[in-house]
């Protein structure tokens, strides 16, 4: 759409019309370029509004745009939302839009609508042509896509003739299949290799004979065999549990030439079957076996200079059979590729496309079994991958070909060091270490941060996986020299200045375990505003100690500030107390029930408790009346948490001890029944009798003088 030019071309103005009618359209051509454009302007029916249209649109048999001047924007959507307000020949009387006869023929003639006129109108009829606008670009573009998947296919090379050959000699090839049924002192054995049935005796019989007989092994389901007739060797598999067809494979990447200088790398599934024939006459007998090989291609990916790489999948439908698709949709049909072996020669193909020197050779010398598929696309993409297996910087190369990206530090950078953030100098040691991502990720720290580290602080470092800012706020008191030797006198462990000999693995978790202490330590303080400076607090002679009594300290702040913020925000609990005591007090032998005397009270419970009553959501209930919180407790320890019951009128709704378990539970419910049938009793006297049962208590504790 011309949509420049469209806006240059002058309104035609609408044109007045009946007070029935809310809007009036006019309809015009105008040649574009050589080619015809319709336009349908839509103005309300007010003599001021007839200048500007609230809405023009253009239209081709190609395409169309709406226009709306007030705003000066266009939208490529279609009429569903503009109708209504349109309104053409609506019934409604409001929202009719006038429009000369003259002109609803000419878009009638334009849209070529089949629709008798007097079902729809000349707005359905150019929402019918948007609708058959959009189709026939959705069957364009599926047309170009058949069309390119077609190519695809037409050029893609037939498997390599050897492929068969080569998966034979591999392990899948090299195996197979003995079936076994004994009978008495022989075993009648079928080879799946070549297929005859041989009786072989298990045992010798002293006879003149059985001297000339040949004794084999006595044969055992899963053991490990040779076939009699051929020679091969085999794994067993008796005849009783062998019926049917078996089968085992594996997959296998096969990179050839495409068109010019391109490749495509193929995903096949090679698959070797093996039966068990046998024929029923008064007794099943195994008359044969056999076996052989089915190769299957799943996936293909194309790789082409310039362009990006597109994956076609091998699918089945019952429908219309096997077909190629270049999605990979979700359900049955999702395929998933993953590492397997490389067909040897598939290396000689790539030397003769425009991924000669991916290094993918030298990196299958290191990883037999890989994703050749991710390997090339990601080289495509980065380079410099070529660079890192050359340098036998292997795990780079892994971690980059897996998708962790997040080593890159400049990907568009030549050299090896800058792309990766690291200072010259560090890539002998990286290369010492084939790559290893903990000494890059704190070597690219040291650069970030503008450091210059001995071996032994390398080490130090790389072990105890310091974060970044957490070295940054150790560097504002100490040096890495000093921290490092603190933490060996804190962990007992003595950090190697040589990266030959590298920690062992239980050193090098006890230097982290204690380096994470001290980092958890040093925030503590920080957060309490200790002055670091002080080397009494910077490094402490007990870490551990200190450690604990940080916590305490941390958590003794923690409890304060959250006790203050529910006492102020549910100030109720506490006014309440005493009228839910009155209700809800009860007391025996063995326990006693009260009500929560305040949040903090709540609170507490909770967190000694570890379970969730200290929430918000329990304390609001509480505070507003929609339920009530009780604590159980022993009369031998009237303040020490036990149970927390939650109970609304007389019906308890839930109750838990620690942790959210329920502790001596058939005693604890036998209670709780009792305490719930004294609770109804108690509002049965409220309701009935409630001056006689205040008489009754006054003249208990005060006498009769005082009544």
């Amino acid at each position: 759409m011309k949509k420049k030019e469209i806006e240059k071309i002058p309104f035609r103005g609408g044109v007045r019309a009946d007070k029935q009618y809310r809007n009036t359209a006019v309809a015009f051509f105008q040649d574009l370029r050589g080619e015809s454009h319709l336009f349908v302007e839509v103005y309300e029916n007010k003599k001021r509004e007839l200048q500007t249209p609230w809405i023009r649109m253009v239209f081709t048999q190609k395409d169309w745009g709406l226009y709306y001047p007030d705003a000066g924007v266009w939208s490529a959507a279609g009429l569903d939302e503009e109708r209504e307000k349109i309104g053409s020949n609506c019934k409604k009387r409001d929202n009719k839009c006038y429009m000369a006869r003259s002109q609803g023929d000419m878009v009638w003639k334009f849209t070529g609508d089949t629709w008798e006129r007097k079902y729809t109108t000349w707005v359905g009829a150019l929402q019918s042509l948007i609708y058959n606008i959009k189709a026939q670009r959705v069957q364009k573009r599926e047309d170009k896509r058949a069309d390119r998947l077609k190519e695809r296919e037409q050029n893609t090379p037939p498997l390599p003739k050897g492929l068969e050959d080569w998966a034979k000699k591999t392990g899948i090839g090299t195996e197979h299949f003995l079936y076994y049924k004994r009978h008495g002192r022989y075993a009648d054995i079928t080879c799946s290799a070549c297929g005859q049935v041989t009786e072989a005796a298990v045992r010798s019989k002293d006879t003149y004979e059985g001297q000339f007989e040949k004794i084999i092994p006595v044969p055992q389901h899963d053991s490990v065999g040779t076939c009699p007739h051929c020679g091969a060797t085999g794994v067993y598999k008796a005849q009783g549990k062998a019926k049917g067809v078996w089968g085992h494979g594996m997959n296998c990447f096969i990179a050839q030439r495409y068109k010019d200088d391109g490749a495509v790398i193929r995903y096949v599934e090679i698959e070797k079957i093996y039966r068990l024939d046998t024929s029923l006459d008064e007794k099943e007998i195994m008359i044969g076996a056999g076996e052989k090989m089915i190769i299957t291609e799943i996936a293909r990916t194309y790789l082409e200079k310039g362009k990006r790489p597109q994956t076609d999948y091998h699918k089945f439908s019952s429908y219309s059979g096997e077909f190629w698709d270049d999605c990979n949709l979700c359900g049955m049909n999702n395929i998933s590729i993953k590492a397997a072996k490389i067909y040897p020669e598939s290396y000689k193909e790539l030397r003769t496309t425009f991924l000669r020197y991916s290094a993918a050779e030298m990196y299958g010398k290191h990883k037999t079994m890989y994703n050749l598929k991710e390997y090339l696309e990601r080289y495509i993409r980065w380079p410099q991958i070529e660079m890192f297996v050359k340098m036998g910087l292997y795990h780079i190369a892994e971690s980059i070909v897996a998708g962790y990206c997040g080593i890159i530090a400049d990907k568009d950078a030549v050299k090896p060091e800058c792309f990766l953030g690291i200072y010259k100098r560090r890539l002998r040691d990286l290369k010492t270490l084939q790559g290893n991502l903990d000494y890059l990720k704190m070597w690219q720290m040291e650069k970030r941060m503008g450091l210059h580290l001995t071996v032994q602080e390398s080490v130090f470092l790389a072990e105890s996986q310091v974060r970044q800012n957490d070295l940054k706020e150790i560097l504002k008191y100490t040096t890495v020299a000093k921290f490092m030797h603190r933490i060996e006198q804190y962990s007992g462990c003595e950090i190697p200045d040589t990266m030959q000999e590298l920690m062992c693995g239980r050193a090098a978790g006890a230097v982290s375990g204690v380096t994470r202490t001290y980092v958890d330590y040093l925030h503590m303080r920080i957060q309490r505003g200790y002055d670091l400076h002080n080397q009494i607090f910077l490094f402490p002679r007990d870490l551990r100690l200190a450690h604990d009594q940080m916590v305490i300290e941390t958590n003794a702040e923690e409890i304060r500030k959250r006790e203050q913020a529910v006492s102020e925000k549910y100030p109720d609990i506490r006014k309440n107390y005493r009228g839910l005591r009155n209700q809800y007090f009860y007391e025996d032998e063995d326990y006693l029930i009260r009500p929560a005397r305040s949040a903090e009270e709540i609170v507490a419970e909770g967190r000694i408790l570890h379970h969730c009553v200290g929430g918000d959501s329990y304390l609001n209930k509480h505070n507003t009346g929609r339920s009530t919180i009780l604590f159980l407790r022993s009369k031998s320890v009237p303040e020490t948490p036990y149970i927390t019951i939650e109970i609304c009128g007389t019906k308890i709704l839930q109750w838990y001890g620690i942790r959210d378990t329920k502790p001596d539970e058939i005693r604890i419910e036998r209670h709780l029944r009792r305490y719930i049938k004294a609770l109804k009793e108690k509002d049965q006297i409220t309701d009935d009798g409630f001056l006689e049962a205040m008489n009754a208590t006054a003249q208990d504790v005060w006498g009769d003088e005082n009544v």
